[in-house]
């Protein structure tokens, strides 16, 4: 609301302008001749921030007006609060900045930070606008953070009751926290056997576990009710306990985010005194030994005291506590047996927190003394040629005895005299041993006794012993035997002169193998030489099967693999197979009826690889693809540029030329081991080839004629 008054005359009128408007022009008289004109705006919005409202008075159009004005300023409550930069899952323990924008306020608004409602601290001052104010913190939620809110709170500081704010609900995301407990009605001090008790695995996560794992000292632990060992949610039931499942007990929970550990909670199981051992001893002692029977109890808490009794046929005695003395794990009692009735039963109970044991711990006092020695020994070689003795056994003294068997060898050793010392052996139950097999031609001497605690029974000594046989030397005649070094330096003599020996007769041989092979091949059934020069390279001649003495005659033999340089000079079958050259995977067998010409077959044995060969190949460069024979043929081996027929697809025949000076190459620049025809010069092996003979160094390989 304004109030303007005028007076003038003529009488003026006074009118109300905003931003240059008229918005008011109701004029009243006042006293005093005065004009007033009282302007009431009903409700201030803000849009009316910086209105100019003028009030202006005239009273002729010869003079300008009169007027006076003001400038409307306002105080604005903020409108928004906007949080943002926040997504909508959050993970604990890790660091987000968080963003709030507030506009309208004037003056600019202050921000406050609350999670639920307590105030977050600001690291940095807001951003502030001329009607806007931002403002950032850092936010690391934690796991209690889960559920709660997040609240930005915007209020002009002259008009705090007209404050805005935004909230946002926090949804929390982290691995299981995972934490173990006893049942709360168990004191965990006061559990025994025979009591139930549970555990309770406490796990928070989100989301929620989807498995929930139980441990008993570090194992997993196998849930069945046959062992009264059973889960309930996130309960772990022990029914009815027993020592056994005493120790650490824990539990691991996972969800998406992860799994964890509890902590390890001890499982302590008291339980009344029992042995620990759950036999009777036997314990011999003569009379008028003194003897010390030890009582040794298990038991949670320790045994407070013990009690001792003595039984024979004929009474049952309560032993003087003087008699022994007791720790918590232990008594010690000190017996004399001077009579027959002194021997009987000893009885022991040990008592603790938890009660008295329920069943005694025994030792059974015998008069004892010394084995007797065993009797009807036999020794006897069994169907495996191995030595077997045997006795039977005497009296054990009233104690467990054992065995023993002492095997004495005589010394073959002229320069040394006497048994040496052949087996040792111990049997805890029988008087039963095997020797397995023993070295021909020696005498073998046994002594067997058996001892106990008390001693050892006077040793037995069985007749003498030896097994001519010479299957017999292959068993343990190295432990007995010393081979003289003179024996071994002739022997060794003899093998080496044997050796230069055979070396010389297979030189012999090879040398006249080659002057024969120089020859032109006579008529008559015919045997195919395919020789390997030093160089390389292959030839291979047409021999009288009957000329050379030094031919080996072999019949083929398609699993053969036969390595050329091995054969020593003789001819032999041969075929394909080089386990050193994949390639040569070729048979071949050969006929011919003279030396002009020879037939035969080619068969391919394993599968080629790819590489560049020295060899003869079909001319119109077709592949062997299959496996099956294929026919070959030969003119005469003794011209210079003899055309040879060699097998190409199954059925069909084609040339490849052969070259006077035995050389065998390629006929073709793409030759692989799948155009192999015959076999592969330069790794020793050729098959099925026929050429004129050159003198000249080489390796021998025969194929025989039929």
């Amino acid at each position: 609301m304004a109030e303007n008054s005028r007076s003038g005359n003529p009488q003026p009128s006074v009118v109300w302008l905003k931003n240059g408007k008229v918005v008011d022009e109701e004029c009243e008289h006042a006293l005093n001749d005065k004009i007033e004109n009282k302007l009431r705006w009903p409700r201030i919005s803000r849009q009316d921030l910086n209105s100019e409202f003028t009030c202006q008075a005239s009273n002729t159009k010869l003079m300008d007006p009169r007027q006076a004005s003001v400038m409307l300023d306002l105080r604005l409550a903020p409108l928004t609060a906007i949080i943002s930069a926040l997504e909508p899952i959050l993970v604990a323990d890790r660091r987000y900045d968080l963003l709030c924008t507030s506009s309208g306020s004037r003056p600019p608004a202050r921000i406050t930070w609350y999670r639920n409602d307590k105030k977050l601290p600001k690291m940095k001052p807001d951003d502030t606008k001329e009607n806007s104010t931002t403002s950032e913190i850092t936010f690391v939620p934690t796991t209690d953070d889960n559920g709660k809110s997040i609240t930005c709170k915007a209020e002009n500081p002259s008009m705090s009751q007209m404050a805005v704010e935004t909230n946002f609900i926090l949804k929390v995301v982290f691995a299981p926290i995972v934490s173990l407990r006893l049942g709360k009605s168990i004191d965990p001090n006061g559990i025994k056997e025979g009591d139930d008790v549970y555990f309770d695995c406490h796990v928070k996560a989100n989301p929620p576990s989807t498995k929930l794992t139980w441990y008993h000292n570090g194992l997993t632990l196998n849930l069945n009710a046959s062992a009264r060992t059973m889960k309930s949610d996130n309960n772990l039931v022990l029914q009815k306990v027993s020592r056994n499942v005493a120790g650490r007990y824990a539990c691991r929970a996972s969800n998406s985010e992860g799994e964890s550990f509890s902590n390890e909670l001890g499982l302590r199981i008291k339980y009344a005194p029992g042995c620990k051992t759950d036999r009777v001893l036997v314990i011999g002692a003569s009379r008028g030994e003194s003897m010390e029977v030890l009582c040794e109890v298990d038991a949670d808490p320790p045994a407070k005291s013990f009690r001792w009794k003595f039984n024979n046929s004929g009474e049952t005695i309560d032993i003087a506590p003087e008699r022994y003395n007791s720790n918590g794990t232990a008594s010690v009692l000190r017996y004399t047996p001077v009579a027959d009735l002194d021997y009987g039963t000893l009885s022991c109970w040990a008592t603790n927190g938890v009660g008295e044991q329920s069943t005694p711990c025994l030792f059974q006092m015998v008069a004892a003394g010394k084995p007797q020695s065993v009797h009807n020994c036999t020794v006897r070689n069994n169907t495996e040629g191995a030595v077997d003795i045997q006795c039977e056994p005497g009296y054990d003294g009233g104690l467990s005895q054992i065995f023993v068997l002492e095997v004495y060898a005589e010394n073959v050793d002229a320069q040394e005299d006497g048994e040496v010392l052949y087996r040792n052996l111990t049997d805890r139950t029988s008087p039963r041993f095997s020797l397995g097999k023993v070295a021909s031609g020696v005498l073998y001497t046994a002594r067997m006794y058996a001892a106990n605690s008390k001693g050892k029974a006077t040793p037995v000594t069985l007749p003498r012993f030896s097994f001519p046989s010479s299957e017999n030397q292959m068993g343990f005649g190295v432990e007995v035997f010393k081979v003289s070094p003179m024996l071994i330096t002739t022997v060794s003599v003899c093998l080496l002169l044997v050796l230069l020996a055979i070396i010389a007769l297979i030189r012999l041989k090879s040398v006249h193998n080659r002057k024969r092979n120089s020859r032109q091949p006579p008529t008559g059934d015919k045997q195919v030489i395919v020789q390997q020069r030093s160089n390389g390279q292959v030839t291979t001649s047409i021999l009288e099967a009957d000329t050379d003495p030094d031919l080996i005659q072999v019949k083929y033999d398609p699993s053969d693999a036969l390595d050329p340089r091995s054969n020593g000079g003789g001819a032999i079958q041969f075929t394909g197979g080089d386990p050193r050259n994949p390639c040569a995977g070729w048979i071949a067998t050969a006929a011919g009826p003279s030396s002009s010409s020879c037939t035969g077959t080619l068969q391919r044995k394993t599968a080629a690889a790819n590489e560049r060969l020295q060899q003869p190949v079909a001319n119109d460069g077709r592949r062997w693809d299959d496996v099956s024979p294929k026919p070959f043929s030969t003119s005469s081996p003794s011209g210079r540029s003899d055309r040879t027929q060699r097998g190409g697809h199954q059925g069909e025949t084609h040339d490849v030329q052969q070259l006077h000076t035995g050389e065998l190459r390629d006929s073709t620049d793409d030759a692989n081991c799948e155009d192999m025809v015959f076999g592969r010069v330069n790794e020793f092996q050729y098959l099925g080839v026929m050429s004129s003979v050159k003198n000249d160094r080489s390796t021998e390989i025969g194929i025989e004629l039929k």
